[in-house]
């Protein structure tokens, strides 16, 4: 009797170890499918919030960079017939080719010459500004693959003819943009006046939203430095198209 008792009993925690473990595999099993799904969920909640982002930029870049074309325009009407058709081929980049997200470098470049010259119509004919393009025009896969997320030029330009001193003897604003390699690098140099931009109101909009785009879009390929030194700003950022 006590040997059946005793069978019986380790038979009962047979049955309860063996529903044990039954139990711990599939939970671990239903555990590692939440685990999978709660991944997939999140991949897709970053991918939709990064088009959100990217939306966002786009929406806050357009206006404000016609706003600032437009008023360099209207303050020097006897050259509006020239800078009106820049201004045509610029909002045709803003409004049409930068809703793609992906734009050749020639087409990017091509902007950045149309809107150096809008708002050069803004100085003095005696105004110091040097502005050279060192493009390599022989390699014409890289140059007109798109491969480029657009209005990247737009901030650096356009706080250099924001920002600098123009009324000093020795004010000067310089731009060099070079293309090669599929290494895209533009570095913008100006005297700065005496109110700094950061005193100057909603100077930090495009900033901030490059940091953001260069980091949404070229994560480890991209450089941006910002620094001023003997009254001169100085700007440089370097993208990297390709990964090495």
């Amino acid at each position: 009797m006590t040997t059946e008792i005793s069978n019986i009993i380790i038979l009962l925690l047979l049955t309860i170890v063996a529903v044990v473990l039954v139990l711990f595999l599939l939970l671990r099993q239903k555990y590692r499918k939440l685990e999978v799904e709660n991944r997939r969920q999140k991949d897709l909640f970053n991918r939709m919030d990064n088009q959100k982002i990217a939306h966002f930029h786009r929406a806050q870049l357009n206006p404000h960079l016609l706003k600032n074309s437009l008023n360099g325009i209207l303050s020097h009407a006897y050259q509006t017939y020239y800078t009106m058709d820049k201004l045509a081929m610029v909002l045709d980049y803003v409004l049409y080719e930068s809703e793609d997200e992906l734009v050749s470098p020639k087409a990017e470049i091509e902007f950045a010459r149309n809107l150096i010259e809008i708002n050069k119509v803004k100085l003095s004919p005696l105004f110091d500004i040097r502005v050279k393009f060192d493009i390599d025009e022989l390699n014409d896969a890289i140059l007109n693959t798109p491969s480029f997320v657009p209005l990247m030029s737009v901030d650096l330009i356009e706080n250099a003819f924001k920002h600098a001193d123009f009324h000093g003897p020795d004010s000067f604003i310089a731009i060099m943009l070079t293309f090669k390699n599929g290494l895209f690098e533009l570095v913008v140099n100006n005297r700065i006046s005496k109110r700094s931009p950061l005193q100057k109101s909603k100077s930090g909009i495009g900033s901030k939203t490059l940091e953001e785009r260069l980091m949404l879009y070229y994560p480890g390929r991209h450089h941006l430095r910002r620094f001023v030194e003997n009254d001169v700003y100085t700007a440089h950022l370097q993208i990297r198209l390709y990964a090495d």
